[in-house]
């Protein structure tokens, strides 16, 4: 019986992350089992990032779970997630997931990193354009209309394109 499909790898607030239940799913391991190895280890994870909890009565079927229970899983970043498979014994099922997991948190890497950097070029032409809208307007009292009915537009796009960029450090 093959694995549910689910993301191996998700943006979560901007950091890569990997669940519990995505590992235990994917090694074919009882969650209970995968949870308790992360509580054994703890400490050691919380070294390498904040490591979050969460419970979820979502009605995700995990294999050998209490049907009904609240479930406890964790959210683990890309160290924390190798450490655990690290503490795993290396089966068929783990070591095509290891190579599975490393290739997944590479992938979403290079498609942020490709967002971001679309974005910034973006920002390159909205800032381009201010530059040429004001040269234009020192030339003359038509082309500073023109200026001043698109200077708002091109504020709006800029500040837009700078929050998606890097929110929390723009100021709008």
């Amino acid at each position: 019986m093959s694995a549910p499909m689910l993301p191996v790898v998700l943006d979560i607030d901007g950091e890569l992350r990997t669940t519990s239940v995505a590992v235990a799913v994917n090694v074919n391991l009882p969650h209970p089992t995968v949870i308790k190895l992360v509580r054994r280890y703890q400490a050691e994870m919380t070294e390498l990032g904040v490591l979050r909890f969460e419970v979820s009565n979502s009605g995700f079927e995990i294999r050998n779970s209490t049907r009904g229970r609240r479930t406890e899983f964790a959210f683990l970043n890309e160290d924390q997630a190798a450490f655990l498979m690290t503490l795993m014994r290396n089966s068929e099922e783990v070591v095509r997931f290891k190579l599975r997991l490393v290739k997944e948190f590479s992938r979403m890497k290079a498609a942020l990193q490709s967002r971001h950097a679309s974005l910034w070029q973006q920002l390159q032409t909205v800032i381009a354009r201010e530059v040429e809208s004001k040269v234009k307007a020192s030339f003359g009292s038509h082309l500073m209309l023109k200026r001043k009915a698109e200077k708002p537009s091109l504020e709006g796009e800029r500040l837009s394109l700078e929050s998606k960029i890097q929110p929390g450090l723009w100021l709008q």
